[in-house]
């Protein structure tokens, strides 16, 4: 039974109805294409890791910790400082770096005062000790 007025039906609120088939349809697309994009890719197992080792086992700590020589000024004129060593000529420099392991590489940082001539001093004792990864940074 409705009770309204002939005029007053033209005031009514339709209901709205919002097309469910569309939803459904754009919902469906995407879940097909994300599972064919998912078996396009590769599998993350299958990639290279940059972490390869030759052996098994636990490593040693020395593999983790990397082979800074600082270069500094001093009194003297340079400073070469490899943890609580320190030497002020580059004969003293070349003993040290013959006793360090070469796999590993070395980083030579080089403080803002001290001399190029030291810089590069420090970076060719590292290439006649054999070392084949020296890198060079600037210190702040």
């Amino acid at each position: 039974m409705k009770f309204l007025r002939v005029e007053d039906r033209r005031f009514e609120i339709e209901k709205v109805r919002l097309p469910l088939v569309a939803l459904i349809d754009v919902v469906l697309f995407l879940l097909l294409y994300f599972m064919i994009a998912g078996t396009l890719a590769g599998d993350e197992s299958l990639l290279a890791s940059a972490l390869k080792t030759d052996k098994k086992g636990s490593g040693r700590g020395s593999d983790l910790l990397a082979q800074v020589l600082y270069v500094e000024p001093s009194p003297e004129g340079v400073r070469f400082r490899m943890g609580d060593r320190a030497v002020n000529d580059r004969a003293g420099l070349a003993s040290i770096l013959r006793q360090l392991p070469r796999e590993n590489g070395i980083i030579v940082k080089v403080s803002p005062q001290a001399q190029v001539e030291a810089a590069a001093a420090a970076l060719q004792a590292c290439k006649d000790a054999g070392f084949q990864k020296v890198s060079y940074v600037p210190a702040r």
